[in-house]
């Protein structure tokens, strides 16, 4: 006989009776404290609960978790929703999360495989109150990497003790520093072609930079205060010069670039000139685009030499 779902106010619903680390098919358990079975973020109406449900698997598989872990003192967890390319809102189940106390609900953070209907329970958790969630831009579809929006990641605090099992990822930044970094940040498994244009691109430019002018590119991480999203950049510190590196000369890859630039230029000590790194040489009007933004624009022009063009003077008027 198939057992029905527990009613709202029903003793059975209301009595919690899973142990840390106890694991249930994921229909059992909404069979017994209701919520509904597809959803990240789960409220249920049959008893006080908000269930979450993690996965470690990888970016393509399965992007809503990107940002999942544990910092050593908060749990984060992704928010949901977005998946058209657009932010995530604090409507729905975001806002189960981001009520649970006021409206007397506790959150209950679940494991699921990839591969199972089973779940496992991690623990209760409850919202951190002075900072219950930070943003994080991610692409919501991996095969669409250039569209990215804004992320909820949400901080949660455990009641009892740390989630076993659960992936460590990194708290957001108290403070913006300029990490300097001994070489460029390495290719992910599996780079895309463009990555790859790109790191080769930036090598070449490094080795003529030592060749031709004895200096060399000082790569930097920089994490907002508050954020989790971190920017690399480089700088050549014998021009003083930002240099944004891009494997296409697409109009709206140039616009990110400038914008880029314009962002980690708030966190550098001196306030440096911009140039980007370009796979061939501007045509006209892309040229007078970087004049407009006082960019400068470098490109190689056989195997060991690059050519660029000029910014215009600081104390220039358009």
């Amino acid at each position: 006989m198939t057992a029905t779902a527990p009613r709202t106010g029903d003793a059975t619903a209301s009595r919690w009776n899973l142990g840390l680390g106890e694991t249930i098919s994921r229909a059992e358990l909404h069979q017994r404290y209701g919520g509904r079975i597809h959803p990240r973020i789960s409220p249920s109406r049959a008893s006080q609960n908000v269930f979450l449900f993690t996965t470690n698997v990888s970016l393509f598989d399965a992007p809503a978790a990107l940002f999942d872990g544990w910092t050593g003192e908060h749990v984060h967890f992704t928010g949901e929703g977005g998946t058209a390319g657009t932010d995530q809102v604090l409507t729905h189940g975001n806002k189960s999360v981001l009520l649970h106390h006021s409206e007397g609900r506790t959150l209950r953070l679940f494991h699921q495989r990839p591969d199972s209907r089973d779940v496992t329970y991690l623990g209760h958790l409850h919202l951190d109150r002075d900072r219950p969630y930070v943003w994080a831009d991610a692409p919501s579809d991996p095969r669409r990497p250039l569209e990215v929006a804004r992320r909820l990641v949400f901080r949660l605090r455990p009641v009892l003790s740390p989630p076993s099992g659960f992936l460590p990822t990194t708290p957001p930044a108290t403070w913006t520093p300029q990490i300097r970094t001994d070489s460029s940040p390495a290719l992910l498994p599996d780079p895309s072609a463009a990555q790859r244009v790109a790191a080769n691109l930036l090598a070449s430019y490094s080795r003529y930079l030592r060749a031709a002018h004895a200096t060399d590119l000082v790569h930097y991480r920089v994490r907002p205060a508050g954020t989790l999203t971190e920017v690399s950049t480089h700088h050549d510190p014998s021009r003083n010069e930002l240099v944004a590196v891009r494997p296409t000369l697409a109009r709206t890859v140039i616009w990110a670039a400038l914008g880029e630039l314009q962002d980690v230029t708030r966190f550098m000590d001196q306030r440096p000139d911009h140039a980007l790194l370009l796979p061939t040489a501007p045509d006209h009007d892309l040229a007078e685009l970087l004049h407009h933004a006082r960019a400068a624009a470098i490109w190689p022009v056989d195997r060991h030499g690059f050519a660029r063009t000029q910014p215009p003077n600081r104390d220039e008027h358009h």
